[in-house]
């Protein structure tokens, strides 16, 4: 009864007599006493300025090679778990990452997740940083076209490109030989096989700059080719022209560029028989790279629908050294009771992972919170949490929690509501601000347990 009154009772109360009146609380005033307890809102107000957090701001300048022989100090529930006391899940990838410079390519990092990645969010922050440490430039692979174009790294166009996808409601292919980015693209229809087509690239001034220098631009193709010119120009000229390797293996064509340099990039292809383009590459011929592989609409169950032989192929001469798969937020919106059918699910994807490429650490992310309202968190986001959580242990898989990084149950109203804001009101993804806060949150979580790695006498 109390609880119906003080919904409908008047913010101003009801009026007796003189200057006396009843009135009640509103529920929601302890709510927004709620949203200002949490202690992660509380470090980011104290660790970074307006500035630091507008897209525009390096904030990989403050990493340096210190970070990498000292302890950094963070909270229990930030440092990555493992599938057991005396088992470093990422084991092979910091071995690698100790002898980077030795290493004759560069060592990639995989960043696959859903809408939450989208325009490089999270994954932008992690390169940046690792690249000021570790060496390396460019933005990594990125397909020919997405479901979202917002993507933020470097400005992209297109044209008469056909593009099938495995993952969400877009268009499927005739076959199951996708990219490891989740599409295929073609200069036609796979019914047929001529045309032509094109993508230019550009420089996006107002964000990292390690990401627009890159050395090498290259392009990952299969199943056709013959027939088909292409032409790589930038502003000053024709940087290189011929035909495409005709095979039905997996090809790699790789071009020597010097950044956005000399303007913008072009390469257009002329076919008769149109191969599965899977996507281009901007990188370093050394260092590290990553990329950003978001799959919107995925629940992160669509590797094992695709080609196994097909996607060893493209991913085995790629030196990849870890593989971080975030999902949840699509799994999310269905409660369920019970979700040992997606932890299963999720398994088999690791472990299929796993078997195409054995030497490759991987890290699995939780969802976040996510709510229906501000005054509401979906009932089954703990449980969704635990099902990856059994999954990546199952796997052999590391393990970070960012649910609880975050701040646990009902916290995305936090980050929606703080000053600024760092979430979206849809209460579900974060906008650029907290994207650059999670991928601090995540690269220190990596270097902290890097650390530690090095620290151990099994080094």
């Amino acid at each position: 009864m109390l609880g119906a009154i003080a919904w409908v009772m008047p913010e101003e109360g009801i009026a007796l007599w003189g200057e006396a009146a009843i009135s009640f609380s509103n529920p929601k005033d302890f709510y927004k006493d709620k949203l200002r307890e949490l202690e992660v809102l509380n470090e980011v107000a104290s660790q970074y300025s307006l500035e630091e957090l507008e897209m525009d701001t390096l904030l990989a300048a403050n990493v340096d090679s210190l970070l990498l022989n000292s302890a950094i100090v963070l909270d229990a529930r930030e440092r990555i778990l493992h599938p057991s006391d005396f088992e470093n899940g990422l084991y092979s990838f910091y071995h690698k990452l100790s002898k980077v410079n030795d290493l004759s390519k560069p060592l990639r990092i995989l960043h696959f997740g859903d809408s939450q990645l989208e325009g490089d969010r999270i994954s932008g922050v992690v390169r940046e940083n690792l690249q000021t440490l570790f060496g390396g430039c460019g933005v990594g692979f990125m397909p020919i076209s997405e479901t979202n174009s917002g993507r933020l790294n470097v400005f992209k166009k297109e044209r008469g490109w056909e593009r099938y996808q495995v993952f969400g409601k877009g268009r499927k292919g005739k076959h199951s030989k996708y990219g490891f980015l989740g599409y295929y693209h073609r200069v036609s229809s796979d019914s047929e096989g001529s045309g032509t087509a094109e993508i230019e690239l550009s420089r996006n001034s107002r964000y990292f700059k390690k990401a627009q220098n890159f050395e090498t631009m290259s392009v990952l193709y299969g199943s056709g080719g013959k027939g088909c010119n292409y032409e790589l120009s930038t502003d000053t000229g024709m940087i290189s022209k011929g035909n495409l390797t005709e095979s039905s293996m997996v090809n790699r064509s790789m071009w020597q560029i010097d950044g956005f340099n000399t303007g913008k990039i072009s390469f257009s292809l002329d076919a008769i028989n149109s191969p599965d383009v899977y996507g281009v590459s901007l990188d370093c011929r050394k260092g590290i790279a990553v990329d950003n592989i978001a799959l919107r609409g995925s629940s992160g169950t669509d590797f094992t629908k695709m080609d196994k032989a097909s996607l060893t192929q493209q991913l085995k001469e790629l030196n990849v050294g870890l593989i971080i798969f975030q999902f949840g937020l699509n799994v999310v919106p269905a409660e369920l009771k019970s979700y040992r059918y997606y932890e299963n699910t999720i398994y088999k994807q690791l472990v299929l992972l796993k078997e195409i490429l054995p030497d490759a650490s991987i890290l699995v992310i939780s969802v976040t919170d996510a709510c229906k309202s501000e005054e509401e968190s979906f009932a089954n986001i703990n449980l969704v949490r635990d099902a990856q959580r059994k999954a990546a242990k199952r796997a052999n898989c590391s393990f970070w929690d960012l649910y609880e990084v975050m701040g646990g149950e009902l916290s995305m109203p936090s980050w929606v509501n703080a000053n600024p804001s760092l979430a979206e009101k849809d209460f579900m993804h974060f906008n650029k601000r907290g994207a650059k806060v999670i991928g601090n949150k995540l690269f220190n979580a990596i270097i902290s347990d890097y650390n530690d790695f090095k620290s151990t006498s099994i080094n």
